[in-house]
C-alpha cells in the first residue's frame, strides 16, 4: 500500500518538535480538569451518564439556556455529522462560505445534501487580509431548496469573521425555515476584536439558530473530544436522540464540566494565545510575507507557490504546520500558535523557509 496511511495525513509530520498543525492549546487543560479526570479513574468500569446532566446543566448555566437546550456530542464535528442528516434530505441543499470547514462538506455528503458555497475574497496579499465574506452574496444564494446554512465564525482555515453588525444583518434576512448554525469553535480569541460578536449577544429573533462551540481550543480538552449545540429546544432534543448512546465519556464531562469553572485558567490561556498570534503576525510582517491576520489560534500563510515543499521544510526543521489542500487552497498553509518559545522558533525557522517566496502585489 502505497502513500500516506489516514491517521498520517491529520497529524503532525513523524519527528516534528514543534507542533503547530491542529489548532491545539500549548499551555494545556485546567489543574481542575485534569483533577476532575484523575478521580474518575476508579469508575472506570461503569458507563457515563448517557444524558450528561451534570455537564449540561453546567452549560445551561453558562450559556443561559434551558437545559433542554444543550446537547453534547465528542466534538463538535461529530454534532455536525448528525445535524446535517438531520435536516437536510438528499435534494436539498447545505450553504456554506468557500473555504469553510471542511466537516460541513462531509455533513451534506453524508445527508446525500448538494452543498452550496459562496465564494470570498480569495487570498491575502501584502498588507491585506484574506478571504474577506460577503454577507449580500450568502443572502442571493438561498433557494427554495436551502434547509441549512453554516458559518463558521471565526472561519478555520481562514481566520476570517463575519462582525457582529454583519452577523445580526444576515440572521435577519434569512428566511425562517432556514436553520442558521454558526460554528464559534474559536470564539474565545474573538470577542471584542474587530466587531466580533458571538450569536448569543445579538438578540436574534429567528426561530431556527443554532450555535456550536466546543472544549478543544480555549480550554484544552481535545484529546477529550467535547463539543455541545445551543439553540431551540424542539430543533435540539431531536438532534440529540441521533447521537450513539453514551457518547461522551465520563472523564471527558468531569473535565469539561470543571474547566467551565476555572475563569483564571480560561484567561490565561486567551491572553497567552492573542500575545503569541500578535508576536507572529508581527513576525510574518517583518519577513514581508502575506497572510490572513484572523481571530482564531492560528495565521493562514500564503505561499505563492504549492505549498506542500514549504510545509515539508518545516517539518524538516522540525515544526509541524498543517498544508490546506483539501479546501483547494494549494498554496496556502496554517500555522497554530504555540508557547512563546514554540512561537520564537517557528519564526526563527520561517526566515529560512519563507525566504523564497514570492509577494504579492
Amino acid at each position: 500500500m502505497s502513500g500516506p496511511i489516514a491517521s498520517q495525513t491529520v497529524g503532525p509530520p513523524v519527528g516534528a518538535r514543534i507542533r503547530l498543525s491542529s489548532n491545539e492549546s500549548p499551555f494545556g487543560p485546567s489543574p481542575a480538569a485534569i483533577e476532575a479526570m484523575q478521580d474518575t479513574l476508579s469508575s472506570s468500569h461503569r458507563y457515563p451518564d448517557d444524558q450528561s446532566v451534570a455537564l449540561r446543566t453546567a452549560l445551561a448555566e453558562h450559556e443561559e439556556v434551558a437545559l433542554e437546550q444543550v446537547a453534547v456530542a465528542n466534538g463538535s464535528a461529530a454534532l455536525l455529522m448528525d445535524l446535517v442528516p438531520h435536516l437536510c434530505a438528499p435534494g436539498d441543499e447545505v450553504l456554506a462560505y468557500a473555504h469553510s470547514f471542511i466537516v460541513y462538506r462531509l455533513g451534506a455528503k453524508n445527508a446525500g445534501a448538494t452543498y452550496v458555497e459562496v465564494e470570498d475574497g480569495g487570498p491575502a496579499r501584502s498588507g491585506t487580509d484574506g478571504y474577506a465574506r460577503d454577507v449580500d452574496a450568502l443572502l442571493a444564494a438561498i433557494t427554495d431548496r436551502t434547509k441549512l446554512i453554516l458559518i463558521d465564525n471565526p472561519g478555520n482555515p481562514t481566520g476570517t469573521h463575519l462582525t457582529g453588525e454583519q452577523l445580526r444583518d444576515l440572521v435577519t434576512r434569512v428566511p425562517e425555515h432556514v436553520t442558521v448554525t454558526i460554528d464559534e469553535a474559536y470564539h474565545h480569541f474573538a470577542t471584542g476584536q474587530r466587531g466580533y460578536q458571538p450569536i448569543r449577544d445579538l438578540g436574534s429573533s429567528h426561530p431556527r439558530v443554532l450555535s456550536l462551540r466546543t472544549f478543544s481550543k480555549a480550554y484544552a480538552l481535545a484529546g477529550m473530544r467535547v463539543g455541545y449545540v445551543v439553540g431551540p429546544a424542539d430543533i435540539v432534543q431531536p438532534l440529540d436522540a441521533r447521537r450513539p448512546r453514551f457518547n461522551v465519556t465520563t472523564a471527558a464531562q468531569a473535565a469539561a464540566a470543571a474547566s467551565l469553572g476555572d475563569r483564571d485558567h480560561l484567561q490565561r490561556t486567551i491572553d497567552g494565545t492573542l500575545a503569541g498570534r500578535d508576536r507572529m503576525a508581527a513576525g510574518l510582517r517583518e519577513l514581508g510575507v502575506p497572510f490572513t491576520d484572523g481571530l482564531g489560534n492560528f495565521l493562514t500563510i500564503e505561499c505563492g507557490t504549492p505549498a506542500g515543499p514549504v510545509v515539508e521544510a518545516y517539518g524538516q526543521a522540525g515544526v509541524g504546520v498543517r498544508t490546506l489542500g483539501p479546501y483547494g487552497m494549494g498554496e496556502q498553509f496554517r500555522a497554530t500558535i504555540g508557547t512563546p518559545d514554540e512561537t520564537e522558533e517557528f519564526l526563527r525557522v520561517s526566515r529560512d523557509v519563507l525566504a523564497e517566496i514570492p509577494a504579492r502585489a
